[in-house]
């Protein structure tokens, strides 16, 4: 979803205030780190406990925690308690997309690369 104000009625870029920036990149530094990246891949697959999530990503619990906080934060994942377990789920279905785009554009960046240095 594009912030209101980002385009337009005919596409073209207006500016965005800097408290509306600030906000955008909050959301992009709680997408900045590989660990929360990884929590990220597991709970695409669907909600996930904390100590599955430890699990998957040999990651302690406390590591785990304060990452979840982060994307919690921001609202890209929500918790649901079940007795003495919280599971985790992704809250905002268009992170789905957003890491669809930024991988593919890493991939062709990267085979682009690949090109370059080896001559091709």
């Amino acid at each position: 979803m594009v912030p209101a104000g980002f385009r337009g009625m005919k596409g073209e870029k207006t500016l965005l205030t800097r408290p509306a920036l600030e906000i955008v990149a909050a959301r992009f530094r709680a997408l900045s780190d590989a660990s929360r990246l990884q929590i990220l891949q597991n709970l695409f697959n669907g909600e996930r406990s904390v100590q599955e999530l430890c699990e998957l990503t040999a990651m302690s619990q406390a590591n785990v925690s304060k990452h979840l906080s982060v994307l919690a934060e921001q609202g890209i994942v929500q918790k649901r308690r079940q007795g003495l377990f919280v599971y985790y789920s992704i809250a905002d279905s268009t992170i789905y997309e957003l890491c669809d785009i930024v991988c593919g554009a890493v991939g062709k960046r990267y085979d682009q690369v690949i090109k370059e240095f080896s001559g091709r």
